[in-house]
């Protein structure tokens, strides 16, 4: 979804998410989603961003931490919060811009409070992990198949000139202590040459992370699946395909394709 500008030029960032909120919310009312299984109220939800610009550094800005609302562009993360934002929102029955601003940051933030740089959830796995004690999602790899893993996690410290806010020693250290207890968790994985024999225990709207190779880091990407004749393909912010995207490739095939990645991990949201 493209938002246009009027004639006086480019809108304000603020106008733009208003409207592009208030759009949202006029269709998800005309399709009356609430009707439909949770999966597909997921689903539903995520297709009305179909086309939506892909942007990798979402959340880079010039201020301390970004503004919650970004519905004009999307990298992986950003495009499944706001998903997971939206059914959130039309479970609570309410509205407003700043009810949504208000689930946004639960979801984003560690015990949902939005301090700094160091309080958000910047490991996937982390993610899930956090956003399963709040009650929005279940975890539910180990159960459909998956294996146990464990991995030291320091992707972020050991490469900071990457992320600039590192440069203060206080930041630097609250992460690498949020990493030290991401390494002492028990992960669990399905391994992308496994995938095939749990295929069908994974549901319409089902969060996919996936996992990787790459030392000191948990998941590389994330999308939702949604089944395509019986097989599973990923609805996701596409950084090849520079949009949000339902991939041509089934979930298998897009593994496979990709040496980095090592499987997947599976969350419900939970409606």
């Amino acid at each position: 979804m493209v938002w246009k500008t009027n004639r006086k030029g480019t809108l304000t960032l603020e106008v733009r998410e208003r409207k592009i909120f208030e759009q949202l919310l006029r269709g998800l009312d005309k399709k009356e989603i609430l009707k439909e299984l949770p999966g597909q109220i997921v689903l539903e939800i995520g297709r009305l961003f179909l086309g939506t610009p892909y942007h990798s550094e979402t959340l880079k800005t010039k201020q301390e931490e970004p503004p919650l609302v970004t519905l004009t562009e999307f990298d992986c993360v950003t495009f499944i919060e706001n998903v997971l934002g939206l059914t959130l929102l039309l479970r609570s029955q309410k509205r407003s811009l700043k009810d949504y601003q208000r689930i946004l940051q639960k979801i984003r933030y560690r015990d949902g409070r939005r301090k700094d740089y160091a309080s958000r959830l910047h490991y996937f796995s982390d993610w899930i992990y956090s956003n399963q004690k709040k009650g929005f999602l279940k975890n539910i790899t180990s159960e459909i198949g998956g294996r146990p893993l464990r991995k030291s996690i320091h992707y972020m410290t050991s490469h900071p000139t990457l992320y600039p806010p590192l440069k203060t020693p206080r930041v630097f250290q609250a992460i690498r202590s949020v990493e030290r207890r991401i390494s002492r968790r028990v992960l669990f994985l399905i391994p992308k040459k496994r995938l095939r024999r749990i295929e069908n225990r994974i549901g319409d709207g089902d969060l996919i992370a996936i996992t990787t190779h790459q030392e000191g880091l948990d998941v590389q990407h994330a999308g939702l699946a949604v089944r395509v004749k019986k097989r599973i393909h990923l609805l996701h912010a596409s950084s090849t395909e520079r949009k949000v995207v339902l991939s041509k490739k089934t979930l298998h095939q897009y593994l496979m394709a990709n040496r980095n990645f090592s499987g997947i991990m599976v969350a419900r949201i939970v409606y």
